[in-house]
C-alpha cells in the first residue's frame, strides 16, 4: 500500500516577504542534483566516502507526471502587484509531511490573507481533499 498524498498550494505572500524566505521557496523548487554532483560541479558528498547523506527533501521540486495521485507535479513562484504568488501541485510520501509543514510554517507569517486556506491535501485513495489551514497560532499541521 502506498502512502502518497497530493498537496496543492495556492497562496499569496506579501510584498515585504524577506529574501531568505523567498530563497527557501526557491531552494525547495530547485531540482535535485543528479549523480551526487551539485549544479556547480562539486561532489555533494565531498571526500568523505561512506559518510553519504541524502539531500534534504525538497517539497516543491517534483516535475512531470505524478506517480499515483494523477495529474502533473509543478510549482511556480511569481511576482505580482500585491506581492508573490506560490502555486504548486506535488505528490509526497507521508514521511515527508513534516518537511511540508516546516516549509508552510515558514510562509504563514507572510501571507496576505492568513485566515484563508493555503491549499489542499489529499491521500491518494481519497476522492476529496482536505483544506490546509493555519491554526490560531499560525501553525500548519498536515498529519
Amino acid at each position: 500500500m502506498a502512502d502518497l498524498y497530493a498537496i496543492e498550494l495556492a497562496l499569496t505572500l506579501s510584498a515585504s516577504t524577506p529574501e531568505p524566505v523567498l530563497a527557501l521557496i526557491r531552494e525547495h523548487m530547485a531540482p535535485y542534483a543528479e549523480d551526487g554532483v551539485a549544479e556547480d560541479g562539486v561532489a555533494e558528498d565531498g571526500d568523505e566516502g561512506d559518510d553519504f547523506a541524502p539531500p534534504p527533501f525538497k517539497v516543491l521540486a517534483a516535475r512531470g507526471p505524478a506517480y499515483r495521485v494523477g495529474g502533473e507535479c509543478t510549482a511556480a513562484l511569481t511576482r505580482t502587484p500585491p506581492g508573490w504568488t506560490l502555486t504548486a501541485r506535488q505528490e509526497i510520501h507521508a514521511e515527508s509531511l513534516p518537511d511540508a509543514e516546516q516549509l508552510l510554517n515558514a510562509l504563514t507569517p507572510h501571507l496576505t490573507t492568513p485566515e484563508a486556506p493555503l491549499g489542499t491535501l489529499r491521500f491518494y485513495e481519497d476522492p476529496d481533499p482536505e483544506p490546509i489551514t493555519a491554526d490560531a497560532s499560525g501553525a500548519v499541521r498536515l498529519s
